[in-house]
């Protein structure tokens, strides 16, 4: 008998987690990305590993459920984008996808002063850090 078609490791996930409901743990991770979000000097953070242990899975589910964790949500707009789309392989592409995905919310779509440089054509570096200045 082979087990050829098992995983070296019993613990590596499938794929990445979209059912918030299936989604467990890491909370000290998550409390992390919503108080460097949200803290009096925002902050960047990266979120690194091996392959395959849950990176994606975490950003997508604080992209699910950033709303329940900063105060003052209406502040902030957060988007999840898979770099690993087609779409986002060219570094103008990227810009363009971000920037269609901040207009989907209707705080930024109905607010020119936001919408506008998010709609420059090309939207290329320098516009795009414009856009997201304002």
């Amino acid at each position: 008998m082979t087990f050829a078609s098992l995983p070296a490791n019993p613990f590596v996930a499938a794929g990445m987690i979209e059912d918030s409901r299936l989604f467990v743990g890491r909370k000290d991770e998550l409390h992390a990305i919503a108080s460097r979000m949200s803290g009096p000097q925002p902050t960047s953070i990266n979120i690194v590993g091996e392959k395959r242990i849950g990176k994606s899975s975490l950003l997508y589910h604080f992209f699910l459920t950033w709303e329940q964790r900063v105060q003052n949500s209406s502040r902030y707009v957060v988007i999840y984008l898979s770099l690993q789309s087609v779409h986002c392989q060219r570094e103008e592409n990227f810009y363009l996808a971000a920037a269609q995905e901040l207009l989907n919310f209707s705080s930024v779509a109905t607010n020119p002063a936001l919408s506008d440089p998010l709609r420059i054509r090309p939207l290329d570096r320098a516009a795009f850090s414009d856009a997201i200045r304002e």
